[in-house]
């Protein structure tokens, strides 16, 4: 049994016993420093990117406060929106309106039977804000309170609008005796802002 190797096998063994204690000298003091520095690298990457985006936003800083200023200054459709922030409080002021509308554009035969709020099932972006209404009033009023709640301001808009008609009451079959108002029902909605 031979304990030293061959002269010709010692240059070999050599070079793979340097390669050997280069490669655990390198794994055991520089590997961590090397890993580190890739990550230092990677994080400055990200950061330089990130850098570039923020300088980006903030070089159209001025051309987005002006256009800003111009859409505040033009909130025109801001009147369309209820002002209170509660349900109930919007609730009560659309009841009111509806109320002094009939007042002040029908005649004392038009009246409001019923006004009851009604909370949505489905929650939306702007809250939306609903009464249902019933009336007994004729088409002439009925049609004059209704362009306003469609024109006015803050928006109120009509929907499940049913008319009905009640019996004409006849004395004889050419003459009408009495022709009763329109039954009239519906919901009135609006949006908080």
């Amino acid at each position: 049994m031979q304990v030293i190797p061959d002269q010709r096998n010692s240059k070999t063994t050599a070079l793979m016993l340097l390669l050997i204690a280069v490669l655990l000298v390198y794994l055991l003091l520089f590997h961590w420093f090397v890993l580190r520095h890739q990550e230092y690298a990677q994080e400055i990457g990200d950061l330089r990117t990130q850098l570039n985006r923020f300088q980006t936003v903030a070089s159209q800083r001025e051309s987005l406060q002006t256009r800003l200023s111009q859409i505040r200054g033009s909130q025109k459709d801001a009147d369309l929106f209820f002002e209170y922030p509660e349900f109930d409080e919007a609730a009560a002021a659309m009841s009111g309106s509806i109320g002094d509308m009939v007042k002040s554009l029908a005649d004392e035969s038009c009246q409001i039977v019923s006004r009851q709020p009604v909370r949505p099932r489905v929650q939306e972006r702007f809250q939306k804000v609903t009464v249902n209404v019933r009336m007994r009033c004729d088409a002439e009023d009925f049609l004059q309170i209704l362009y306003r709640m469609e024109t006015g301001m803050p928006l109120m808009l009509l929907d499940n609008l049913n008319i009905i008609r009640p019996r004409t009451r006849r004395r004889s079959a050419a003459k009408v005796v009495e022709q009763g108002k329109l039954d009239i029902r519906f919901n009135v909605s609006g949006y908080l802002k």
